[in-house]
């Protein structure tokens, strides 16, 4: 057994290299080659989670109206986690965010710190609500919470759904 300085020098050293191999993981950076999906993989919204990539893309009448490179958060943790700390992302990214049924759960924008828009769907695949979020700033953070039951949703960089003309009643593809 070692004396207690020994292990917290220990707990402090193993700590600082932990911390020292996780930054380069903390901003988003830009992949080569291609997603699990065959697609351009663009850059990852967030790539210290690790999550599933997907591609995912915004329908109305048939024309695509938006896609987007993004990772899965399908765990209360990933969830939870989602874009926080997150500096820059591409334009091309985002992440959705999957439910195991309907749900009514709000978002916020805590320890988030760029601007974002967010898209609900519902279980027939059609968007439900959407909404343009500013970082929280102050406690409370405001709540984002949509018209009805939704079982998806995905986030992007701030200004992609109106400059898409991306509107409620759309239909969402996920590709894995």
């Amino acid at each position: 057994m070692r004396p207690p300085l020994a292990r917290a020098l220990a707990a402090v050293v193993t700590a600082a290299a932990l911390a020292a191999l996780a930054l380069p993981a903390c901003s988003a950076h830009r992949s080569s080659g291609a997603s699990p999906t065959g697609s351009p993989a663009g850059d990852v919204a967030n790539p210290s989670l690790g999550l599933p990539q997907a591609t995912l893309t915004i329908v109305r009448s048939g024309t695509n109206e938006l896609a987007l490179h993004v990772q899965i958060a399908e765990t209360d943790q990933a969830r939870a986690t989602g874009l926080m700390g997150v500096k820059k992302m591409s334009d091309q990214a985002g992440m959705a965010f999957l439910f195991d049924g309907p749900t009514t759960e709000s978002f916020w924008m805590k320890d988030t710190l760029i601007p974002l828009d967010i898209a609900f769907w519902d279980a027939q695949r059609r968007i439900v609500s959407t909404f343009s979020m500013v970082p929280c700033t102050a406690d409370p953070c405001h709540l984002y919470t949509p018209v009805g039951e939704y079982v998806g949703s995905v986030e992007m960089n701030a200004g992609l759904l109106s400059g898409r003309d991306v509107k409620v009643g759309d239909t969402v593809q996920l590709t894995r």
